[in-house]
């Protein structure tokens, strides 16, 4: 009896409670699983960035991102794209169709200056064995999917769109992004990605710590009102 004279907090704020500490629980546990879920993408892009490039015969639509493709073939030296996402960059990204026996595929040939006397980059025009990996999807839309390309080559792009560039040429629709010291590379594209899943984990506890703030904070306030109705009687 003593017990419950001095702990009231009324069914209302229990009702209260009890939603925001489902709720903030609830919270946490998301952000905990997303922060597993990218330990393992990261864990499996780190395991296929030290795996042997698999030979672009085996390559498919479902090929998991970050693959390293083996590509032996021929750079088409006309179709190419110049991807600069500044109208007024001082140089592009260039990304080319290099044709093989597995299909012809948009490869990411990496970042070069603007030259002012030649119009299109220098491409190999002899067989080459080039490293890719197959790199991830980012949806493209709005403005940026319905920007006006040239009719001649090389186009000029604002935002590199393996789907419509694939329409364009014939090529499987995913971005292969070149390593480093390859044929035809410039300066290779950067190969990170952020899976880094600390931010889930900071998340989590932030949602965990409120939880407790309220759970406290529900006692205290049960508290002070049993007080309070003890010394009314």
């Amino acid at each position: 009896m003593a017990g419950q004279r001095t702990f009231q907090p009324g069914r209302a704020l229990t009702l209260q409670v009890a939603a925001a500490l489902v709720t903030t629980v609830g919270l946490a546990t998301w952000q905990i699983t997303r922060a597993l879920e990218k330990t393992a993408l990261a864990d499996a892009r780190e395991a296929r960035l030290q795996a042997e490039p698999v030979d672009a015969i085996r390559y498919a639509a479902e090929t998991p991102d970050f693959t390293r493709l083996a590509l032996t073939g021929r750079y088409d030296p006309e179709r190419l794209y110049l991807v600069a996402e500044r109208p007024r960059s001082r140089g592009f990204t260039v990304v080319s169709v290099l044709t093989t026996d597995a299909g012809s595929f948009l490869v990411n040939r990496g970042w070069t200056l603007r030259s002012p006397t030649e119009s299109v980059p220098e491409t190999p025009d002899a067989t080459v064995s080039v490293v890719g990996l197959v790199w991830p999807t980012t949806p493209v839309g709005g403005a940026r999917r319905q920007e006006a390309w040239a009719e001649d080559w090389p186009k000029t792009a604002r935002v590199l769109d393996p789907e419509r560039m694939a329409e364009a040429t014939g090529a499987h629709a995913r971005e292969i992004r070149l390593e480093s010291g390859g044929a035809g590379v410039f300066r290779a594209a950067s190969l990170a990605w952020d899976y880094e899943p600390g931010q889930h984990w900071s998340y989590a506890v932030q949602w965990l710590l409120i939880g407790t703030a309220i759970g406290v904070g529900y006692v205290l306030i049960g508290r002070r009102r049993g007080r309070e109705a003890a010394e009314n009687v």
